[in-house]
């Protein structure tokens, strides 16, 4: 007796009553072909690297069982005549790489493990959640600190444009005032001359 693995892939939509169906059709044609189940597990629902009959996910199965070589055909007959397997790859193994565990499958393990890995998918994205609202935070408040640094010099440059603003305005009063000044003296040196004349 030779030892093979078989890895294939059910349709999606099949409830877990229907999968455990199939893989128990599976099983009972290889006890028929003189072989024995060792170790059968389910992965899960996983996306395919391609769309296949144009579905995108699958139900992986794995299963490890010991058969004739001559029997092998009957069982890959069986896997390619099923129309809710997708795909199937049989390969031959050692005796040493055969699994130790059920040889059934159980499907309430197989929820319980998907419950355990949306419940840690859900603390992942929480916890991701609580970084990201921190480091907006942390954002905020170094954009409230540079615009209050801004602000600052702002105001400091606000000053002095105001300072030098009043200044340039003095300056113009004065030269108005000089100007000013200037043209009553011009216009009293100009009267003056008239009048000695």
């Amino acid at each position: 007796m030779n030892y093979y693995e078989t890895v294939y892939i059910i349709h999606p939509a099949l409830q877990e009553g229907r999968l455990k169906d199939i893989v128990n059709k599976f099983h009972k044609k290889l006890e028929d072909d003189k072989g024995k189940v060792l170790y059968v597990t389910n992965w899960g629902k996983k996306k395919l690297a391609y769309p296949i009959d144009k579905q995108k996910y699958g139900t992986y199965i794995l299963c490890q069982y010991s058969i004739d070589g001559d029997k092998l055909k009957t069982v890959s007959q069986e896997l390619e005549l099923n129309p809710n397997i997708l795909r199937y790859l049989i390969t031959k193994i050692d005796q040493t790489k055969v699994l130790e565990g059920s040889n059934e499958l159980t499907v309430e393990s197989d929820t319980k493990k998907t419950t355990q890995q949306e419940k840690e998918s859900s603390l992942n994205s929480e916890q991701k959640n609580k970084s990201t609202d921190q480091e907006i935070a942390k954002d905020e408040n170094s954009l409230d600190s540079n615009k209050e640094v801004d602000d600052e010099n702002l105001s400091d440059s606000e000053k002095k444009s105001d300072d030098e603003s009043a200044l340039n305005n003095k300056e113009e009063i004065l030269s108005d005032e000089n100007d000013n000044e200037k043209q009553e003296t011009d216009e009293e040196d100009n009267s003056s001359d008239d009048n000695k004349e």
